[in-house]
């Protein structure tokens, strides 16, 4: 499978986590956002963010942080 950055995910794509920024694991893993974990973009938001779906929340990610989390096209 291929992996993308989730600056480049669709919307509403069914999405596994691939990796995070080191300096990031530790918050973004309080988050759910782990290696291994199921998301969705749901939308975009202002200035290049994304709204993600993961673990039954929603979780806001700027631009500059999108570009460094990788995931795989779930399938």
């Amino acid at each position: 499978m291929d992996v993308i950055s989730l600056a480049e995910a669709p919307p509403a794509t069914p999405l596994t986590l691939a990796a995070v920024p080191t300096e990031h694991a530790w918050r973004l893993g309080r988050l759910g956002l782990r290696p291994g974990a199921a998301l969705s973009v749901i939308r975009s938001s202002t200035g290049g963010g994304r709204i993600v779906a993961v673990a039954g929340s929603r979780v806001a990610l700027g631009a500059a942080l999108l570009r460094g989390v990788r995931a795989e096209v779930a399938r």
